[in-house]
């Protein structure tokens, strides 16, 4: 906020008659005038040091950290639509190709979500190397998975959200023929990651 004050370069000027030396200011005006000047350059860096105005947590917009900056609202789109916490969705996304967009695995895995052609031609649209495209459909496929495994009656949200992505990682087909998590420790250990990550790197996602 900006504040006004009188110039203290000239004080008392305005009073001095036609050819008549300026009197000189009182020391008081003088100083008043600095001390307003002081006061208010004081306001200013208050006003502009950092974090001293923010909302507190909570009070703004669902935080995405540390999601990458362009994909954190595509994040949390998936995770509402699927049904999955928004921590698993990022911690999925971060095991899956450490988000970097062009990766591709040994077996032809492609993208951010890590989509085989057979799946994406299925659930994505576009471009599997399009990182929002990814995004959607890894919230179009958990959704499905979920569906999938509900056949197995989890006793719980977490128990559930364990056979999907073990699912994802090992295909629905080996989870609901082993009744659970296959026995794979591959699988086992991918599970155990996403949770990993979920509990701390991307625990206040969508908080």
């Amino acid at each position: 906020m900006a504040t006004t004050v009188l110039d203290p370069a000239r004080p008392g000027t305005e009073h001095a008659g036609p050819g008549e030396p300026a009197p000189r200011g009182s020391p008081w005006i003088l100083l008043a005038s600095v001390l307003l000047l002081l006061i208010g350059t004081g306001g200013l860096f208050h006003a502009n040091t950092p974090g001293c105005c923010e909302p507190p947590l909570g009070d703004g917009p669902r935080r995405t950290a540390p999601v990458p900056e362009p994909w954190g609202d595509d994040v949390l789109a998936a995770a509402e639509f699927s049904g999955i916490p928004p921590g698993i969705v990022a911690a999925q996304l971060d095991v899956e190709s450490r988000w970097d967009p062009r990766a591709v695995s040994h077996a032809g895995a492609q993208g951010l979500a890590q989509f085989v052609p057979d799946t994406w031609e299925r659930y994505g649209r576009g471009d599997p190397f399009d990182p929002r495209a990814a995004i959607r459909a890894q919230g179009l496929y958990l959704k499905d998975l979920r569906r999938m495994v509900q056949g197995l009656a989890p006793a719980t949200a977490r128990e559930e959200v364990d056979l999907v992505l073990a699912a994802y990682n090992a295909g629905p087909t080996a989870v609901l023929r082993h009744g659970g998590i296959p026995p794979f420790a591959e699988t086992r250990g991918y599970v155990a990651q996403i949770r990993e990550l979920a509990a701390t790197t991307y625990a206040e996602v969508g908080a």
